[in-house]
């Protein structure tokens, strides 16, 4: 065991400056802070101070607790996130501000005024002055070009440029306006000024490659006799080139269904090429008869028209030939042909004479047969709707099958008059003459048999189907000759013997 020693507890004066507690701090690495200061201790006190585990908790426990005591910062991370947020708007602000100019401007100035004037001055190779252009949204997107005028005289009163927001959205990503379709407001021209709007075709091919189509909506030429009423006019470029090649004309007024497609002409000094394509067709010329059928190809220039071949059908036959019209020192001068196959003459006169359909009808018509022939077309005049006024069809016929109804001309021909002289006459052969013209149609030199009969004689039937003339028919016997003098009377649809 141990012995206890006894010593008097050691005093020790603590040093303190002025205004220092004594309580205020220890020691580092010194137990003497938590020691009763007079309270007796059983370690002896040695020159060297050694930390104990106590003293090392303590250390610890005060760092952690220094450690975990709020700080003061001068840059707090939710700033920082906000500057960077700054940033990167002021970033895509510059950006949108740098496409605008670089993207907007350029399709801005385009579409300016002076912008379309340059635009269709270099198309159409003259120089082009516009009222105003303008951008409206109803009840479509469109760009609006009012008062087209060109040097020439041609005006167009507004073309509207048709786009989709698809596809604009798509032309500002490319930096390209891009556009459908130019429409063209109703709109009347003369003569020289549509072919001069024809001759312009393959300078649009210099317009924006963003306008694929230009439609005119209703288009006339009123002094125009070759092409009349009104039509949609469509000029379309070529798949994957840039130029235009042709014009397609529909009609859109009157009955039936008129399409006429256009090549402009290659050159100034060339000629255009057309073809015609028409069921229920009315010409602006001629008879005034809806042509079931018609086709018609050829070229055309200023002063020239030429038809390299034609057809038109009709329910009593087809006609084919060709024609040239032009015009000279004397003014227009036609010429061609007109042939005829088929043509069928009881239902040339029950539609003539508007006799109705059926059997009854086609009883009543005084003359039946086929007939065959090649006619002359020419006609001079001063102007161009004269000569087609004035123009005059004529030459042989020849009628296979032919037949008289409501007069036996033989029984006429033996008893030297018509009256009581009723039947029909058939012919073997039946050939004369003929003269087609406004004025109507005058037959000359008819010779026809059947059997011993011989008729002879010459007729005409005006525009209101009147009929007028006179034929003399002739039987020849053993005993001689007998022969009558006939006047023809009424209507090419009832006609009178007298």
């Amino acid at each position: 065991m141990s012995r206890e020693t006894e010593k008097p507890p050691i005093e020790t004066s603590p040093t303190l400056r002025d205004g220092e507690s004594r309580h205020s701090h220890f020691e580092y690495g010194s137990t003497h802070g938590r020691w009763d200061r007079e309270a007796s201790s059983d370690f002896a006190i040695t020159s060297v101070n050694v930390p104990d585990r106590l003293d090392t908790q303590e250390v610890q426990a005060r760092a952690a607790a220094d450690s975990s005591r709020p700080a003061v910062r001068r840059v707090h991370r939710d700033d920082v996130i906000r500057g960077i947020r700054w940033l990167l708007f002021a970033a895509a602000a510059a950006a949108v501000a740098w496409w605008g100019a670089r993207v907007v401007m350029p399709v801005r100035a385009a579409i300016s005024p002076a912008g379309v004037e340059a635009a269709l001055g270099t198309a159409l190779g003259v120089p082009v002055s516009i009222a105003d252009t303008s951008l409206r949204f109803s009840p479509s997107p469109r760009l609006v070009v009012t008062d087209v005028t060109t040097q020439s005289g041609v005006r167009l009163p507004e073309i509207s440029v048709h786009f989709n927001w698809r596809d604009a959205l798509l032309g500002l990503q490319t930096s390209s306006w891009v556009l459908g379709e130019a429409r063209v407001a109703p709109v009347d021209l003369t003569g020289p000024q549509a072919l001069m709007l024809l001759q312009s075709v393959h300078g649009a091919g210099r317009l924006p490659a963003a306008i694929s189509t230009v439609r005119f909506e209703s288009l006339g030429v009123p002094g125009l006799a070759l092409l009349p009423g009104r039509y949609e006019a469509v000029i379309r470029r070529v798949v994957g080139r840039p130029e235009f090649t042709s014009i397609n004309l529909r009609r859109i007024d009157g009955q039936g269904q008129t399409e006429i497609e256009i090549t402009p002409p290659p050159a100034p000094d060339a000629n255009a090429r057309f073809a015609l394509f028409a069921r229920q067709w009315l010409a602006g010329f001629g008879p005034a008869t809806a042509w079931s059928e018609a086709t018609a190809r050829g070229e055309f220039r200023a002063g020239l028209l030429q038809v390299d071949s034609y057809s038109i059908g009709a329910p009593f036959g087809n006609f084919n030939g060709a024609a040239l019209l032009a015009s000279g020192e004397r003014g227009w001068r036609l010429t061609g042909n007109l042939r005829g196959p088929d043509l069928k003459l009881e239902e040339l006169i029950r539609h003539a004479g508007g006799l109705g359909e059926g059997e009854a009808a086609l009883a009543r018509v005084p003359l039946h047969g086929t007939a065959k022939f090649d006619l002359a077309v020419s006609s001079l005049g001063a102007t161009l709707e004269e000569t087609l006024g004035r123009a005059t069809a004529s030459g042989p016929v020849s009628v296979s099958g032919a037949t008289l109804v409501g007069l036996n001309l033989g029984v006429a021909a033996t008893r030297g008059r018509a009256d009581r002289a009723g039947g029909f006459t058939p012919f073997t052969d039946l050939d004369f003459d003929v003269v087609v013209s406004r004025d109507g149609l005058a037959v000359r030199n008819i010779a026809g048999r059947a059997g011993g009969l011989r008729v002879r004689g010459a007729f005409s039937v005006d525009p209101q189907l009147r009929l007028t003339g006179s034929l003399q028919p002739e039987v020849g016997s053993p005993r001689g000759a007998a022969g009558a003098q006939i006047g023809l009377g009424g209507s090419a649809t009832e006609p009178i013997y007298k």
